[in-house]
Protein backbone atom coordinates (compact mmCIF):
# COMPACT_ATOMS: atom_id res chain seq x y z
CA UNK A 1 0.00 0.00 0.00
CA UNK A 2 2.66 2.74 0.97
CA UNK A 3 4.92 1.46 -2.68
CA UNK A 4 1.85 2.01 -4.34
CA UNK A 5 1.43 5.75 -3.42
CA UNK A 6 4.55 6.47 -3.47
CA UNK A 7 4.73 5.44 -6.74
CA UNK A 8 1.40 6.78 -8.01
CA UNK A 9 1.61 10.30 -5.99
CA UNK A 10 5.41 10.87 -6.20
CA UNK A 11 4.76 15.01 -6.06
CA UNK A 12 2.54 15.06 -3.29
CA UNK A 13 3.61 12.57 -0.67
CA UNK A 14 5.78 13.01 2.84
CA UNK A 15 7.68 10.14 3.98
CA UNK A 16 9.32 9.51 7.46
CA UNK A 17 10.42 6.69 9.22
CA UNK A 18 12.00 5.24 12.65
CA UNK A 19 13.77 2.56 13.98
CA UNK A 20 14.83 0.80 16.98
CA UNK A 21 15.28 -2.71 18.33
CA UNK A 22 11.91 -3.26 18.20
CA UNK A 23 11.38 -2.79 14.39
CA UNK A 24 11.17 -0.03 11.91
CA UNK A 25 7.96 2.17 11.13
CA UNK A 26 6.75 4.36 8.40
CA UNK A 27 4.29 7.08 7.79
CA UNK A 28 3.63 8.32 4.41
CA UNK A 29 1.30 11.48 4.35
CA UNK A 30 -0.37 12.06 0.95
CA UNK A 31 -1.81 15.44 0.20
CA UNK A 32 -5.81 14.53 -0.29
CA UNK A 33 -6.51 16.64 -2.58
CA UNK A 34 -4.15 14.81 -5.01
CA UNK A 35 -6.31 11.53 -4.81
CA UNK A 36 -10.05 11.24 -6.28
CA UNK A 37 -11.30 8.78 -3.80
CA UNK A 38 -10.21 11.24 -0.94
CA UNK A 39 -11.32 14.40 -2.62
CA UNK A 40 -14.54 12.83 -2.70
CA UNK A 41 -15.26 11.07 0.16
CA UNK A 42 -13.35 13.69 2.76
CA UNK A 43 -13.21 16.84 1.27
CA UNK A 44 -12.35 18.24 4.58
CA UNK A 45 -9.14 16.55 4.87
CA UNK A 46 -5.62 17.99 4.47
CA UNK A 47 -4.06 14.84 4.51
CA UNK A 48 -4.42 11.14 4.31
CA UNK A 49 -1.86 9.19 6.54
CA UNK A 50 -0.98 5.82 6.25
CA UNK A 51 1.20 4.04 8.90
CA UNK A 52 3.21 0.65 8.87
CA UNK A 53 4.73 -0.44 12.50
CA UNK A 54 5.91 -3.21 13.83
CA UNK A 55 5.61 -1.33 17.58
CA UNK A 56 2.65 0.91 19.17
CA UNK A 57 5.50 2.45 20.12
CA UNK A 58 7.10 3.39 17.03
CA UNK A 59 4.11 4.67 15.59
CA UNK A 60 3.70 7.13 18.67
CA UNK A 61 7.08 8.46 17.88
CA UNK A 62 6.14 9.20 13.84
CA UNK A 63 3.13 11.58 14.42
CA UNK A 64 4.81 14.09 15.38
CA UNK A 65 5.19 14.47 12.06
CA UNK A 66 1.44 14.83 11.43
CA UNK A 67 0.26 18.15 10.60
CA UNK A 68 -2.02 19.47 13.92
CA UNK A 69 -5.21 21.27 13.61
CA UNK A 70 -6.04 20.31 9.51
CA UNK A 71 -8.15 17.20 8.50
CA UNK A 72 -7.02 13.79 8.34
CA UNK A 73 -7.59 10.51 7.49
CA UNK A 74 -5.70 7.77 9.06
CA UNK A 75 -5.54 4.49 7.07
CA UNK A 76 -4.32 1.54 9.63
CA UNK A 77 -3.60 -2.06 8.70
CA UNK A 78 -2.95 -2.90 12.56
CA UNK A 79 -5.45 -2.65 15.16
CA UNK A 80 -2.65 -1.74 17.60
CA UNK A 81 -1.82 1.19 15.87
CA UNK A 82 -5.09 2.82 16.78
CA UNK A 83 -4.20 3.23 20.61
CA UNK A 84 -1.44 5.88 19.87
CA UNK A 85 -3.54 7.88 17.73
CA UNK A 86 -6.11 7.79 19.97
CA UNK A 87 -3.83 9.21 22.02
CA UNK A 88 -2.96 12.69 20.21
CA UNK A 89 -5.71 12.76 17.88
CA UNK A 90 -9.65 12.34 18.67
CA UNK A 91 -10.87 10.37 15.53
CA UNK A 92 -13.86 8.52 13.92
CA UNK A 93 -13.74 5.34 11.90
CA UNK A 94 -15.35 5.42 8.69
CA UNK A 95 -15.00 2.17 6.63
CA UNK A 96 -12.46 -0.28 6.17
CA UNK A 97 -10.74 -1.92 2.40
CA UNK A 98 -10.01 -5.33 1.99
CA UNK A 99 -7.29 -6.24 -0.27
CA UNK A 100 -7.67 -9.80 -1.45
CA UNK A 101 -5.36 -12.15 -3.53
CA UNK A 102 -5.72 -15.31 -5.85
CA UNK A 103 -4.86 -18.31 -4.07
CA UNK A 104 -5.06 -20.83 -7.06
CA UNK A 105 -5.27 -21.56 -10.66
CA UNK A 106 -7.92 -19.62 -12.57
CA UNK A 107 -9.66 -20.36 -15.80
CA UNK A 108 -9.58 -17.66 -18.14
CA UNK A 109 -13.21 -16.52 -20.54
CA UNK A 110 -12.86 -17.46 -23.58
CA UNK A 111 -15.53 -14.60 -24.71
CA UNK A 112 -13.36 -12.05 -23.11
CA UNK A 113 -11.10 -10.02 -24.90
CA UNK A 114 -8.05 -8.65 -23.22
CA UNK A 115 -6.66 -4.98 -25.20
CA UNK A 116 -4.63 -2.06 -23.99
CA UNK A 117 -6.74 0.11 -25.69
CA UNK A 118 -10.06 -0.03 -24.64
CA UNK A 119 -13.00 1.95 -27.12
CA UNK A 120 -14.63 4.74 -26.03
CA UNK A 121 -17.65 2.67 -24.80
CA UNK A 122 -15.86 0.74 -22.50
CA UNK A 123 -14.18 3.92 -20.66
CA UNK A 124 -17.66 5.55 -20.78
CA UNK A 125 -18.50 2.84 -19.39
CA UNK A 126 -15.94 2.79 -16.62
CA UNK A 127 -16.59 7.04 -15.73
CA UNK A 128 -20.26 6.06 -14.89
CA UNK A 129 -18.48 4.69 -11.77
CA UNK A 130 -16.65 7.99 -11.25
CA UNK A 131 -13.25 6.69 -12.42
CA UNK A 132 -10.90 9.17 -13.71
CA UNK A 133 -8.72 7.74 -16.49
CA UNK A 134 -6.21 11.06 -16.69
CA UNK A 135 -3.57 8.57 -14.80
CA UNK A 136 -4.41 5.46 -16.35
CA UNK A 137 -3.72 6.28 -20.11
CA UNK A 138 -0.19 6.66 -20.00
CA UNK A 139 -0.35 3.19 -17.87
CA UNK A 140 -1.72 1.72 -20.82
CA UNK A 141 0.48 2.83 -23.22
CA UNK A 142 3.52 1.41 -21.77
CA UNK A 143 2.32 -1.38 -21.10
CA UNK A 144 1.46 -1.37 -17.14
CA UNK A 145 -2.18 -1.50 -17.37
CA UNK A 146 -5.07 -3.39 -19.20
CA UNK A 147 -8.52 -4.17 -20.08
CA UNK A 148 -10.54 -6.89 -20.36
CA UNK A 149 -13.54 -6.55 -21.90
CA UNK A 150 -17.17 -8.56 -22.61
CA UNK A 151 -19.16 -7.66 -25.53
CA UNK A 152 -22.11 -8.68 -27.02
CA UNK A 153 -24.64 -7.42 -29.86
CA UNK A 154 -21.82 -4.44 -30.32
CA UNK A 155 -22.22 -3.00 -26.71
CA UNK A 156 -19.67 -3.30 -24.09
CA UNK A 157 -21.34 -5.69 -21.36
CA UNK A 158 -18.81 -5.93 -18.54
CA UNK A 159 -15.12 -4.37 -18.38
CA UNK A 160 -12.31 -4.74 -15.79
CA UNK A 161 -8.80 -2.72 -15.31
CA UNK A 162 -5.65 -4.48 -14.36
CA UNK A 163 -2.79 -1.75 -13.66
CA UNK A 164 0.68 -2.35 -12.38
CA UNK A 165 1.22 -0.90 -8.11
CA UNK A 166 4.72 -1.45 -7.31
CA UNK A 167 6.77 -4.42 -8.99
CA UNK A 168 5.17 -7.50 -9.73
CA UNK A 169 2.09 -6.49 -8.16
CA UNK A 170 -0.99 -5.24 -9.87
CA UNK A 171 -4.37 -4.25 -8.81
CA UNK A 172 -7.39 -5.32 -10.67
CA UNK A 173 -9.78 -3.12 -10.33
CA UNK A 174 -12.59 -1.10 -11.96
CA UNK A 175 -15.10 -3.98 -12.70
CA UNK A 176 -18.38 -2.55 -14.21
CA UNK A 177 -20.73 -3.99 -16.03
CA UNK A 178 -23.62 -2.31 -17.83
CA UNK A 179 -27.11 -1.64 -15.55
CA UNK A 180 -29.27 -3.87 -17.99
CA UNK A 181 -26.54 -7.34 -18.03
CA UNK A 182 -26.19 -7.17 -14.10
CA UNK A 183 -26.80 -10.64 -11.83
CA UNK A 184 -25.51 -12.63 -14.30
CA UNK A 185 -22.16 -13.37 -13.68
CA UNK A 186 -20.50 -11.16 -16.46
CA UNK A 187 -18.32 -9.43 -13.86
CA UNK A 188 -17.21 -13.01 -12.40
CA UNK A 189 -15.46 -13.82 -15.93
CA UNK A 190 -13.78 -10.54 -16.96
CA UNK A 191 -12.08 -10.80 -13.10
CA UNK A 192 -11.09 -14.46 -13.32
CA UNK A 193 -9.56 -13.41 -16.89
CA UNK A 194 -7.92 -10.74 -15.21
CA UNK A 195 -6.33 -12.91 -12.75
CA UNK A 196 -5.14 -15.64 -15.16
CA UNK A 197 -3.65 -12.92 -17.61
CA UNK A 198 -1.77 -11.81 -14.35
CA UNK A 199 -1.04 -15.36 -13.41
CA UNK A 200 0.12 -16.22 -17.27
CA UNK A 201 2.81 -13.09 -16.94
CA UNK A 202 3.88 -14.07 -13.61
CA UNK A 203 2.40 -11.18 -11.59
CA UNK A 204 0.36 -10.68 -8.13
CA UNK A 205 -3.29 -9.72 -8.29
CA UNK A 206 -4.59 -7.49 -5.25
CA UNK A 207 -8.35 -6.73 -5.74
CA UNK A 208 -9.42 -4.27 -3.09
CA UNK A 209 -13.15 -3.81 -2.17
CA UNK A 210 -15.02 -1.87 0.70
CA UNK A 211 -15.94 -3.60 3.69
CA UNK A 212 -19.66 -2.81 2.89
CA UNK A 213 -19.93 -3.79 -1.00
CA UNK A 214 -21.52 -7.36 -0.93
CA UNK A 215 -21.83 -7.63 -4.53
CA UNK A 216 -18.11 -7.22 -4.90
CA UNK A 217 -17.04 -9.53 -2.01
CA UNK A 218 -18.85 -12.01 -3.14
CA UNK A 219 -17.60 -11.84 -6.38
CA UNK A 220 -14.26 -11.93 -5.49
CA UNK A 221 -15.58 -15.15 -3.43
CA UNK A 222 -16.74 -16.08 -6.70
CA UNK A 223 -13.24 -16.47 -8.39
CA UNK A 224 -11.50 -17.82 -5.06
CA UNK A 225 -10.13 -15.13 -4.13
CA UNK A 226 -8.55 -14.57 -0.24
CA UNK A 227 -8.14 -11.48 2.40
CA UNK A 228 -4.64 -10.73 2.98
CA UNK A 229 -4.81 -7.13 4.67
CA UNK A 230 -7.19 -4.74 5.84
CA UNK A 231 -7.15 -0.76 5.43
CA UNK A 232 -9.18 0.96 8.49
CA UNK A 233 -10.18 4.79 7.85
CA UNK A 234 -10.19 6.63 10.74
CA UNK A 235 -10.93 10.54 10.35
CA UNK A 236 -10.19 13.54 12.39
CA UNK A 237 -12.02 16.51 11.99
CA UNK A 238 -13.03 15.58 8.48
Amino acid sequence: MLLKHLQAYREHVRVHRVADATGAATLVLLDAAASAYDRETYPRAAVAAFISSEHPALTAALLSHVPRGVGIVFKLSREADLTPVQSQFSVERRTAFVSLTSTGAVEPAADVRITAEPDDATLELFETQGHDWSWLRPRLRSGRAFACVLEGGGDTLSAYIAFEIYGRVWEVGGVVTAPSHRRRGLGARVVRTALAELAGRGLVPRYQVEEHNTPSIGLAAAVGLAPFLTIVHYAHDC
